[in-house]
């Protein structure tokens, strides 16, 4: 996963979500919100860049305070390709699974995503 910290490259993913809207409000928003300053201290996350198949946003790590806090421990997807989005799931430490979350998304597919990788970690979802 690459965290997309340059202006530029926050503006050129915004532009890229508000074409796909409303599937990507959820994500928009904290992308919005990141290039414009980033009081919350989020940080945004792509596969790849510039031709992305997910994008995830979540809370910087180094601001989770409380693993059990699920209201700070927010985090927002959208995905163009499903199979990246389940690789990301299971493969990587985007998402923090020792944690307290919350997911939002509005595609299908993702709650059913996040079940299966919950599972197959042993977790309660």
């Amino acid at each position: 996963m690459l965290i997309l910290t340059c202006p530029a490259q926050l503006r050129c993913l915004e532009e890229a979500l508000r074409r796909s809207l409303p599937a990507t409000l959820p994500v928009l928003g904290t992308v919005m919100t990141v290039a414009r300053g980033n009081p919350a201290a989020h940080e945004v996350l792509v596969d790849s860049w510039p031709h992305f198949g997910v994008v995830l946003t979540r809370l910087r790590p180094e601001e989770h305070r409380d693993p059990g806090d699920f209201y700070t421990n927010q985090l927002t997807v959208y995905y163009r390709d499903e199979g990246a989005w389940r690789a990301l799931l299971g493969d990587t430490e985007a998402v923090g699974w020792t944690r307290a979350f919350q997911m939002h998304g509005m595609q299908e597919g993702t709650y059913e995503a996040v079940r299966q990788a919950a599972d197959a970690k042993g977790l309660r979802l």
